[in-house]
């Protein structure tokens, strides 16, 4: 799979495969967003009752999974809630991950803007790595963000840290904890968590844990969230049981596609016949290219559990990162059978089409990419796959037209003029398409201070 290099996420949220980079000045070189439909459908559901407790739409935010090992999470504009994949994994239970979900809910309801030009540019530059389960796409959801292809399958990405204020945090906790009761859950877990790395303020590995360079931790902190959360009605709720067997899920597939495979067949010996070690071991098999033995352990998945999408759709990533496009598609065609409405899982299906080069499959890939795009229409890739697959089928003036979307939607102003001009030579005047060329010479030109009915014979062909 082609890797891709996303500026900007969007209003939606993100699905999985390839590593993706973009260089922001000062900040780290080593951090990446992932996007996975398994991973951010647990993120949505578990939270979506705090997050109302929270007084947000649950709808509307919008959850970045950050590709690192160290331990933070961040708030931004946008309704946008940062986790690191270290301190997913690092929570040991969903109560813990949840109680650092409202934290972060409370700085989002509380209205806190901190350091506005870091969090402009964390936000605006994120990237995303693969996870093997779906294409990966960043949506740039305003017209700043910007997106390009790579060629190399092991680039990273930055994403900036946010800091806040020691009053705001103290805030954030108080309205947490009050989410959590409204929701009916336990603050216990973010006292847990946050007093499981409270002496990293103090030893060596403070500069390790990042979170807790932004979230200033302290005794007396700790001591009256704890005294706090004892008090309330809540205290003793636990987390369900299908929750924690589906939290082990997420946390044994971010091991499987970040860690070394030797640490995660370590950590999930063969001796472990549960589902998350298994379906761990699959994904490291895998990566360390034993690929016959991960098809082989992932048909026993599936046969096991044939209406998972997930595993249909590892299957058909690993077909087709192995060039296989063919065997391939039935697969991302059995996952978007089994889950139709995640438009990552159409994106999926649309990409394998293409790679095959068959002419009907590309007219359905045309039809796969659009019903993502109904879901994601700031969906950047998707409209680069779907110039792709017109103008394999000769049809330019569409073609031009889904670039035009693409550099619209990535900020990407002079190049999104040039496409759709060059679009308009090649539609029906009196076209849908026609008209959305003209809105996006309109818009674009308003942008750039140009007039949009300037002799365009000069621009360029791209």
């Amino acid at each position: 799979m082609t890797p891709q290099v996303f500026k900007g996420i969007g209003k939606t949220a993100i699905a999985a495969v390839a590593l993706l980079a973009v260089c922001v000045p000062g900040l780290s070189q080593a951090q990446a967003i992932i996007r996975d439909t398994e991973i951010e459908a647990f993120l949505k559901k578990e939270s979506r009752t705090v997050l109302e407790a929270s007084y947000l739409n649950p709808d509307q935010v919008q959850f970045l999974i950050v590709a690192s090992n160290d331990l933070n999470a961040f708030a931004t504009s946008r309704q946008r809630i940062g986790l690191n994949t270290g301190l997913i994994v690092e929570a040991e239970t969903p109560n813990q991950l949840l109680g650092v979900i409202a934290h972060e809910a409370g700085h989002q309801s509380a209205g806190h803007t901190v350091r506005s030009d870091e969090i402009y540019q964390a936000a605006k530059t994120p990237m995303a790595i693969s996870l093997g389960l779906g294409i990966i796409s960043i949506l740039a959801g305003a017209p700043d963000a910007g997106v390009a292809l790579l060629g190399s399958s092991s680039t990273f990405g930055t994403l900036g840290a946010l800091r806040y204020m020691q009053t705001q945090e103290s805030a954030a906790d108080l309205a947490g904890i009050a989410a959590l009761e409204r929701a009916g859950m336990s603050g216990e877990g973010m006292v847990e968590f946050f007093d499981k790395f409270r002496q990293s303020e103090t030893f060596s590995n403070a500069e390790r844990y990042k979170y807790f360079r932004s979230h200033p931790l302290s005794r007396e902190r700790i001591q009256t969230l704890r005294a706090l959360v004892k008090k309330q009605p809540h205290y003793n709720a636990k987390d369900s049981q299908s929750t924690i067997d589906e939290f082990a899920i997420v946390r044994a597939k971010l091991s499987g596609f970040l860690d070394p495979a030797q640490f995660v067949f370590q950590k999930y010996p063969e001796t472990d016949t549960s589902y998350p070690a298994r379906y761990a071991r699959v994904i490291a098999w895998y990566k360390q290219t034993e690929v016959q033995k991960a098809l082989t352990e992932l048909d026993k998945l599936i046969t096991e559990q044939p209406n998972n999408p997930y595993l249909w759709e590892l299957k058909g990533q690993i077909y087709f990162e192995t060039g296989q496009a063919e065997l391939s598609k039935p697969a991302h065609a059995k996952s978007v059978e089994l889950m139709p409405g995640a438009p990552l899982l159409h994106l999926n299906l649309g990409q394998t089409l293409i790679a095959t080069g068959n002419k009907d499959d590309t007219t359905e890939a045309i039809r796969q990419l659009k019903l993502a795009l109904q879901a994601e229409e700031d969906n950047s890739f998707a409209w680069r796959l779907l110039a792709q697959a017109y103008d394999s089928l000769g049809r330019a003036g569409e073609a031009r037209l889904a670039s035009a979307e693409a550099e619209f939607f990535n900020g990407n102003f002079p190049q999104a003029r040039t496409f759709a001009v060059w679009s308009q030579k090649n539609l029906d005047k009196n076209s849908p398409e026609f008209r959305r060329a003209r809105d996006i010479v309109i818009t674009t030109s308003s942008a750039l201070g140009l007039d949009p009915v300037e002799d365009t014979t000069k621009i360029k062909r791209p």
